[in-house]
């Protein structure tokens, strides 16, 4: 049986966070019925492929959430959902690095097609059309995936998957090739090279994104697996795509 993807619903209104629950039976919904609520859920080690926010909640507000969501976690599937008929709020959520919107009324068959292929993008590697199957190691690499940048350990993943931590341990390195640690590590090396190509965000920050509090560790960290300094590597970077427009 395919492993059902997890969804955050976030809307204050509770009949719409059970029209979610019971209409898109296929995944695993998880609700939240404010901001504060759902930070809870996303601060600590979760599964959660995809979130849907509802623009307008008391306290903290859908595009106020959408931003502390993209800043801790920029690779973070995030839906924007509103009442209104306006394409300035659509507009302004984008420009925020949300990856869709939703308008309501909504039609529920587009709305599953948009899950689909944003948890696809949310696998971050995982096989584009194909069920994630009910395999525990792969179920580890994606618990793995969605929390590389905030504290996670193998214990961790253990206690999710119901495994005693060193039978966990020598599986996932069998099927894998790598550890428990290097696997973590080497994300978080890739998605700062990501981001070093794609925004020109500090190394500093850069760091803190990828889970790094101490930049001279990151720093340190990032040569020692590609040889080079992440100075280096973006201005290689640069200096490569001014040579191609010459």
């Amino acid at each position: 049986m395919p492993l059902r993807e997890t969804i955050l619903i976030v809307d204050d209104t509770e009949s719409i966070r059970k029209i979610f629950v019971t209409a898109f039976d296929e995944y695993r919904m998880i609700t939240a019925a404010n901001g504060q609520e759902a930070l809870s859920i996303l601060n600590r080690p979760n599964d959660v492929g995809l979130v849907v926010l509802d623009v307008m909640m008391p306290g903290i507000n859908g595009l106020e959430l959408l931003k502390e969501i993209k800043q801790a976690n920029p690779r973070s599937k995030v839906v924007i959902m509103t009442a209104y008929s306006s394409k300035d709020i659509a507009v302004e959520a984008l420009r925020s690095n949300a990856d869709d919107y939703i308008e309501k009324p909504f039609d529920i068959d587009e709305v599953k097609k948009m899950f689909d292929r944003l948890l696809k993008q949310s696998g971050y590697g995982e096989s584009a059309g194909r069920p994630v199957q009910n395999d525990k190691i792969q179920l580890a690499q994606r618990l793995v995936r969605r929390n590389y940048n905030r504290p996670f350990s193998l214990q961790d993943a253990s206690k999710e998957l119901f495994l005693n931590y060193k039978y966990l341990s020598r599986i996932f390195k069998k099927k894998t090739g790598k550890g428990f640690s290097q696997y973590r590590m080497e994300l978080k090396i890739s998605s700062a090279k990501q981001m070093l190509r794609d925004s020109r965000d500090s190394i500093t920050l850069i760091a803190y994104k990828v889970g790094y509090h101490n930049p001279d560790s990151f720093m340190k960290m990032f040569k020692r697996v590609t040889g080079t300094t992440p100075s280096d590597f973006r201005a290689g970077i640069s200096g490569k795509a001014k040579a191609e427009k010459v």
